[in-house]
């Protein structure tokens, strides 16, 4: 069961309840704002919330973006749902969608995937792309060879692997699944798909439809909410898709 988490005017005693938006149901904790946040009670509290979650089967919730507990729930075995799989899940069809807008043809684009490892989700990244474009560059460990020689013999397309730093670097895309610092990083398409990745100019944004996000409190983690709704199986990519702007 997934979490979410209510912070801001409400019972100074904090209370689960259930949460029914579309596309998904949730354990709420419903917590309201101390005047003393950083105070013993308030921790305690705090504490004390975060352990009935846990208790109630939550491991993973939406949390709200000025909450000041975070670290604690971590601490008690809740987390913030990790927006990552969505953000990988929709570079390969926003990447399709801002080089048709730039004009790009798909005999002309040259894209790029690369990583420490040849991962499921990268390997389903380059495959996506491989489809569309003729030169897919991929720069990945483990198993990329196997991969390419499958989409040959299945599909008839080919990849470049072990592309040159200067190859990456001249790309009009740039789909990175590991940190790269001997990149420059100023390919007119950048995703930075890694833990961390998700703050800068590589940032992935998720939104949710208006109509949802309108009947959500102002502080609740949007971006945590879309990838949580992803999960549930209750929002599509092409719908989050959708509402992201270029």
């Amino acid at each position: 069961m997934l979490g979410y988490i209510i912070y801001g005017d409400g019972p100074r005693k904090p209370e689960l309840e259930e949460r029914r938006l579309p596309g998904g149901t949730f354990t709420a904790l419903r917590m309201g704002q101390a005047a003393h946040p950083n105070g013993p009670l308030a921790l305690s509290r705090a504490r004390k919330s975060a352990r009935r979650l846990r208790e109630a089967g939550v491991r993973s919730a939406v949390f709200p973006v000025d909450f000041p507990y975070t670290a604690l729930f971590i601490r008690q075995g809740v987390c913030p749902v990790d927006t990552l799989p969505l953000r990988r899940a929709l570079a390969a069809p926003l990447t399709r969608r801002r080089l048709e807008e730039q004009g790009l043809a798909s005999t002309e684009a040259v894209v790029a995937v690369a990583g420490e490892r040849a991962s499921r989700e990268l390997l389903e990244t380059a495959k996506a792309l491989a489809l569309s474009y003729r030169y897919v560059l991929l720069s990945a460990r483990g198993g990329e060879e196997e991969f390419a020689r499958s989409l040959r013999r299945e599909y008839g397309v080919s990849l470049l692997l072990r592309p040159a730093k200067e190859q990456l670097d001249r790309a009009d895309a740039l789909l990175l699944f590991a940190p790269r610092g001997d990149l420059a990083l100023e390919n007119p398409i950048l995703y930075t798909l890694y833990p961390g990745g998700e703050a800068g100019r590589g940032r992935l944004p998720l939104r949710l439809p208006e109509a949802l996000a309108s009947r959500l409190e102002p502080n609740c983690g949007f971006e945590q909410l879309a990838a949580a709704l992803y999960a549930m199986g209750g929002l599509t990519l092409e719908t989050l898709l959708a509402e992201i702007s270029c």
